[in-house]
């Protein structure tokens, strides 16, 4: 398993974006024309691009064998290659990607301020009785940990949001996160937190147990090279 991410934003540069969309086929560039901000146009091809980049690299595969689809929840894989797993997110600056023999989620949250209610809607009860146990800034940067967290588990089992977030919760016990689902411990699951950058939040889920400690950086030009 391996975990890319590039802050697609800082790297790629207006007139780098209009070279790059040519290495894409013409039904993405439509998708990723019709978003109205550059940013969001930048972080959408970074993805396209970084996701490709990771999965030819990790399993050996040209990137010209590698087609994407979703499933009925909005999961991507890859058509018609067993054991070649990824996943991509993206916020603020950054865009992530995972990829994996397994099942794998990655999610990243770019720290923002404004009120944490949503932890009441959202949150397990334990993950509400930590919260509850920090203040200020180390309260705002554990709520992002437990968002990412969650959503990372959530992408991990391909599901979307046909399943309640409130239901299950991600706590650290012992320095160590473990999933907790209407109240029965699941060890099958293991999650791990990156320090990219002190305003984001980044996880990963998987159920490889031998999940890596650190992250790659990608420089854009290396995207280029696939």
């Amino acid at each position: 398993m391996q975990v890319y991410v590039i802050n697609a934003l800082n790297e790629l540069s207006d007139a780098e974006f209009e070279c790059a969309l040519s290495k894409i086929d013409p039904e993405q560039k439509d998708r990723i024309m019709r978003f109205h901000f550059i940013e969001d146009k930048k972080r959408a091809l970074a993805g396209i691009l970084l996701s490709k980049y990771a999965i030819a690299k990790v399993f050996e595969i040209s990137s010209d064998e590698i087609r994407v689809e979703k499933n009925k929840y909005g999961k991507p894989h890859v058509v018609g290659k067993r054991g070649v797993h990824f996943n991509i997110s993206h916020s603020g600056d950054y865009v992530v990607c995972a990829v994996a023999g397994s099942p794998v989620g990655i999610d990243v949250q770019e720290i923002k301020g404004g009120s944490l209610d949503i932890a009441d809607r959202f949150f397990s009860q334990e993950e509400r009785d930590a919260l509850a146990m920090c203040e200020g800034d180390a309260k705002r940067k554990l709520f992002y940990e437990i968002w990412s967290l969650k959503e990372a588990y959530i992408k991990c089992i391909g599901m979307g949001l046909s399943k309640p977030l409130d239901e299950f919760g991600v706590v650290k016990e012992s320095g160590k996160y473990r999933l907790i689902d209407k109240g029965e411990w699941i060890d099958e699951y293991h999650f791990c937190k990156y320090d990219i950058d002190e305003r984001y939040s980044l996880c990963v889920c998987s159920q490889d147990a031998s999940i890596p400690t650190e992250s790659e950086y990608v420089k854009f030009k290396d995207l280029c090279l696939i």
